[in-house]
């Protein structure tokens, strides 16, 4: 009897470990929002409707003068170059239309626009493809038409277009190409053709005595033959008669 009711303490204890377990993973899921390093926010404005995180607590960066900040103020999203008064948006940022169409759609890291961001026309179609870092566009550019086609594509360096830039016309073919340093069009040499040099003169006289074995023999080369016969006949004529 003593050996059951160890054992029977022992369930009832390992029983009560696992309720504490798990009321304490539930205290941890269910933290109030503002201990949160970030949590979710959606903002409606006068247009359109944003669905994006922010940090719980305003944070101190270093400003550059140069980009712009995305933060949250007044129960609104602003965009402000140089510097921000809020809290700095941070996570993923998806922003729709009235009609609930995408408008635009990309990651923020403490204000400033990161990765890969879509844009969107109201009827849903494709408007833009632009790839960030920091807040400065980087890396391959796509702009369509409201049909959706594709319209120009391109590079972007330090917010520069830089590389090649292609123009496409409505079958899709290109129809415009150009290049691109540092925002500024590289303007493409025109190259003068050099005058053909004449070939030597070694060139054309083995040329014409190609030209000359291959013509038929003329008759001023005839009877040059015949002669040398008519020689050749008498030296054997001549010989039988000494023998």
């Amino acid at each position: 009897m003593a050996i059951s009711f160890y054992k029977y303490s022992r369930l009832v204890l390992s029983f009560v470990l696992i309720i504490g377990i798990v009321s304490n993973s539930y205290s941890q899921k269910y933290t109030e929002p503002d201990k949160l390093k970030q949590f979710n926010i959606t903002v409606n404005h006068e247009d359109h409707t944003v669905k994006t995180q922010m940090l719980s607590q305003p944070k101190e960066i270093k400003i550059n003068n140069e980009r712009s900040y995305m933060w949250y103020g007044s129960q609104k999203i602003m965009e402000t170059k140089g510097g921000y008064e809020g809290k700095l948006i941070h996570g993923n940022y998806t922003s729709f239309y009235l009609n609930n169409q995408l408008k635009e759609q990309g990651q923020i890291k403490y204000g400033l626009k990161n990765k890969e961001w879509k844009y969107w026309y109201p009827d849903g179609k494709l408007k833009e493809i632009i790839n960030w870092k920091n807040g400065v566009k980087r890396g391959s550019y796509s702009i369509y038409n409201d049909y959706g086609q594709l319209m120009a594509k391109g590079n972007f360096k330090n917010d520069k277009l830089n590389g090649k830039f292609y123009t496409y016309g409505p079958t899709g073919k290109v129809t415009e190409k150009k290049v691109y340093k540092n925002g500024d069009e590289v303007i493409a040499k025109v190259k003068v053709e050099k005058p053909k040099k004449e070939k030597a003169p070694k060139e054309k006289k083995v040329r014409e005595k190609k030209i000359k074995e291959q013509a038929p023999p003329t008759e001023k080369q005839k009877p040059k033959k015949e002669k040398k016969k008519k020689k050749t006949e008498n030296t054997e004529t001549e010989k039988v008669i000494t023998s």
